[in-house]
């Protein structure tokens, strides 16, 4: 009479249903890694690029690096007499 009211033990989980759960969350966290690390390298690169626009970058006419230029020295006189 058991059998007609559900009295029968109730079984956990089998190994493979087991498995199968911990693959699942294991390549969640995986994804959730890989997602937190795209982002912070999209923050980086808009970090970077707003860097770049407020100091002007090394295309600008008066640049710093471009001014001294790369091994000439710095000259008082216009025309290159020293």
């Amino acid at each position: 009479m058991s059998g007609l009211f559900g009295g029968g033990r109730r079984r956990g989980p089998s190994a493979e249903e087991v498995a199968a759960q911990q693959k699942a969350t294991e390549a969640q966290e995986r994804a959730e890694e890989r997602a937190t690390s795209q982002e912070r390298k999209e923050m980086q690169d808009v970090q970077a690029r707003r860097r770049l626009l407020r100091r002007g970058g090394f295309r600008l006419l008066f640049s710093p690096a471009r001014q001294e230029g790369p091994g000439s020295p710095m000259t008082r006189k216009l025309g290159g007499g020293s």
